[in-house]
């Protein structure tokens, strides 16, 4: 079943989305509050054809989401595109909600930070780990006021993990056997103790990349923008995006979180959307793997757009075991392939709700985007009682 609903826009401008309920009742497909099916966080203008012929958009990406110790909600995004500074230092903005994600407020701007992933630490700090730029040096800041402030990187004590050509994308870190885990690009992982000073460069180990032979996929395969996930018994899993085919590959870390292994045959995993970069997490209350994907629906396959770029539809998945994964509900959806698309989620648990940011793309204010690629706009959207659709 198919829902019609108001889009809610923090400046003047309300929009229509196309929401497939997929067969999910009117209570999960509407939720009161008005917090479904998103709110602006963050709005770029759609960029002109003169400013793309010279080479000046700028684009908005690379969303990330906290739910607070104090049940407000903070979100990260930075710029992207020839016209911004993405290339040589990331501009990155805080938001902060304190309703539930009905509004949001800019709190902070931070320089040199690109594709941050935010953290909450079990004492309450809150993290920010990512790249000066795409490509970059690996950073980590600390605030300990909510997100409001931000400790400096300057040097290897202070939060300049390793110098180099790094890079990956926002995800949920995973937490296993006391220690702190994160992507890095597709193939590899920087993880620390947990009760380590993390500022500091020698707290963490950055494993080699794994190496990739192929597989059953053929040779020369792109693997990047990786998640990662843990169970107390599961050792830290790579899960990245397979460029061209719907599916990911599991590259384990070994006992000792020091280097990651090289995938067998049986570990390249089937998964709807996984040509595009997912989000994926472990639930301890449900007991599941869940992923947050762009399948591409039946019809959309012939749309005439590589599949890659195909990401007009958000749909909630599931799987016990990291092989087997089922969809469980499709919770946004635009009819046009071209120039609209919800990518590059990030989640977070806020009691049974899933609340989500979105990399988006959207026709709004009489200007369409280039292509569904060129996002002009973060959103905030929320799933309730998802672990309910988890059957």
């Amino acid at each position: 079943m198919h829902y019609l609903l108001m889009f809610a826009n923090r400046a003047t401008v309300s929009v229509l989305l196309l929401l497939a309920a997929a067969g999910v009742s009117a209570a999960h497909a509407a939720p009161q509050q008005n917090d479904f099916p998103g709110v602006i966080v963050h709005q770029l203008p759609v960029p002109s054809l003169l400013q793309r012929i010279t080479r000046q958009a700028v684009y908005t990406a690379s969303p990330s989401i906290a739910v607070l110790p104090d049940g407000a909600y903070l979100i990260a995004c930075n710029d992207f595109g020839h016209g911004s500074t993405a290339a040589t230092s990331g501009v990155t903005y805080l938001y902060r909600s304190d309703d539930r994600g009905a509004s949001w407020q800019l709190i902070a701007t931070l320089i040199d930070m690109k594709r941050g992933s935010l953290w909450l630490h079990p004492d309450g700090s809150l993290y920010l780990l990512g790249y000066r730029a795409a490509p970059g040096d690996i950073l980590i800041r600390r605030s300990v006021d909510g997100g409001h402030t931000w400790t400096e990187p300057h040097d290897t004590s202070t939060g300049l993990l390793r110098r180099g050509t790094f890079g990956g994308t926002p995800h949920r870190p995973a937490i296993h056997d006391e220690r702190i885990c994160f992507a890095i690009g597709g193939r590899r992982m920087i993880s620390a103790p947990l009760e380590a000073d993390l500022l500091q460069a020698d707290s963490w180990t950055l494993t080699p990349a794994a190496r990739i032979r192929g597989g059953p996929l053929g040779e020369d395969l792109t693997i990047t923008e990786a998640q990662i996930v843990a169970t107390d018994t599961i050792r830290p899993v790579l899960l990245p995006k397979v460029g061209g085919h719907p599916y990911t590959v599991l590259i384990r870390s070994s006992d000792s979180t020091e280097e990651v292994r090289e995938p067998a045959i049986e570990d390249w995993v089937a998964l709807p959307g996984g040509e595009k970069k997912f989000a994926a997490a472990w639930d301890p209350v449900s007991g599941y793997f869940i992923a947050l994907t762009n399948p591409v629906l039946p019809e959309y396959a012939d749309s005439g757009w590589p599949s890659e770029l195909i990401r007009n539809v958000g749909a909630l998945l599931y799987s016990e075991d990291l092989r087997e994964w089922q969809m469980a509900h499709i919770f946004i959806q635009s009819p046009h392939v071209d120039y609209e698309a919800f990518q590059y989620f990030s989640f977070d648990f806020d009691g049974d709700d899933l609340v989500i940011a979105s990399r988006t793309a959207l026709h709004i204010e009489n200007r369409k985007p280039p292509r569904g690629h060129d996002s002009n706009l973060i959103t905030f959207h929320r799933i309730a009682d998802f672990r309910a659709l988890l059957q």
